[in-house]
């Protein structure tokens, strides 16, 4: 059993916006730079949730991003909010070494997804509402999720086909741009200014996903820790080093706050304040869907850490009636004109800045 997002309806077209804060130092000019953007985030949007960069396993000195993932049901209120007075003083006024970025995403119905392990929302499913469904367990499924959801904005032939090629996978006759998305991961110089990113590659396709583990009893703990975790991290790890191979224009690990306010301190580093912590993330963009879709099939730990969930929590698995540990994902298909980005004064190869001469 899976649950996915309730998308019934029509003229479902929503607004799924990444707002990012980058800090080497936690100076009083950056501490209000976040506070101020939650809060105008929070007066408008259907959820805002706070996410904090992670180390993953690395040693460092605390967290180096804020995130928000900002949630509108209806693009019109989120396009009368960016509009108000309020939101372009703020934006507007940035320096140009300020490390803020956004990504905001246009998504219809048709290109959107959501599926969670748990009758537990997380993201946009928050306000959409969950639904029950058999629809899992085989290579494809996500392909085959988005078809059941037709609107008027996405032909139902379209093969979600990138028009890039990664120098990795290029062919002398491929026909197509070849980009090198090693060169895509963030360094420590800064860009000062303004960089806008509006012309994307069609069907660019954006993924989150979550893991929550909520007072695992031991023995479901220990299947985490021992089974699972170890093909999770080898996975992530590997979506994040092969990016050539992969397809992978940009891969963050974050941690998920259990309850953001305006005025929650952001200098408090999740990954050691575990109170806090509501679930770890990724954050990823793929060239395509089928990228995404190939990396999964060919990466041995992904099809082992597949296997060893449906083991322990499908079926007659050991945790399939009582099992806590929920994981989701949410995904969407881009088109050309469905994203704009901004990052000023940020980190070189922020998110998706390879995207600025395309």
């Amino acid at each position: 059993m899976v649950f996915l997002a309730n998308l019934e309806g029509v003229g479902l077209v929503f607004t799924y916006g990444l707002f990012g804060v980058q800090h080497d130092s936690l100076t009083t000019e950056k501490k209000k730079i976040i506070s101020d953007l939650y809060t105008l985030l929070s007066k408008s949007a259907g959820r805002v949730d706070h996410l904090q960069d992670e180390s993953h396993g690395v040693p460092r000195d605390g967290p180096r991003s804020t995130v928000f993932v900002a949630y509108w049901l209806k693009s019109a209120d989120y396009d009368n909010w960016k509009e108000t007075p309020e939101l372009k003083q703020f934006w507007d006024n940035l320096p140009d070494d300020a490390g803020v970025w956004r990504e905001v995403m246009t998504v219809p119905k048709s290109r959107y997804m959501f599926a969670a392990n748990q009758h537990e929302t997380s993201g946009l499913a928050t306000m959409l509402g969950l639904k029950p469904s058999s629809d899992e367990g085989y290579w494809g499924v996500y392909r085959h999720r988005l078809s059941e959801n037709p609107d008027e904005h996405t032909d139902s032939s379209d093969t979600f086909t990138s028009p890039l090629v990664t120098v990795a996978r290029a062919k002398p006759d491929a026909g197509k741009q070849v980009v090198d998305l090693a060169k895509a991961s963030t360094s420590s110089n800064i860009r000062h200014g303004r960089v806008k990113i509006t012309n994307i590659p069609d069907n660019l396709c954006y993924c989150r996903e979550g893991q929550r583990q909520p007072n695992l009893p031991k023995e479901e703990l220990e299947t985490w820790k021992e089974k699972l975790a170890p093909h999770a991290v080898a996975w992530m790890n590997h979506l994040d080093t092969e990016r050539n191979k992969n397809g992978v224009v940009s891969f963050t690990f974050n941690i998920g706050h259990e309850k953001p306010k305006p005025t929650f301190d952001p200098g408090v580093d999740l990954e050691v304040d575990t109170d806090a912590v509501a679930e770890t993330n990724q954050l990823m963009y793929f060239l395509d869907l089928a990228h995404f879709e190939l990396a999964g099939r060919s990466f041995k730990d992904h099809v082992k850490l597949r296997q060893t969930t449906f083991e322990a929590y499908g079926p007659g698995g050991k945790h399939s009636e009582n099992g806590k540990l929920s994981i989701w994902v949410e995904l969407c298909v881009l088109k050309k004109g469905d994203l704009e980005a901004e990052y000023i004064g940020c980190r070189e190869g922020t998110g998706l800045m390879l995207f600025e001469k395309l």
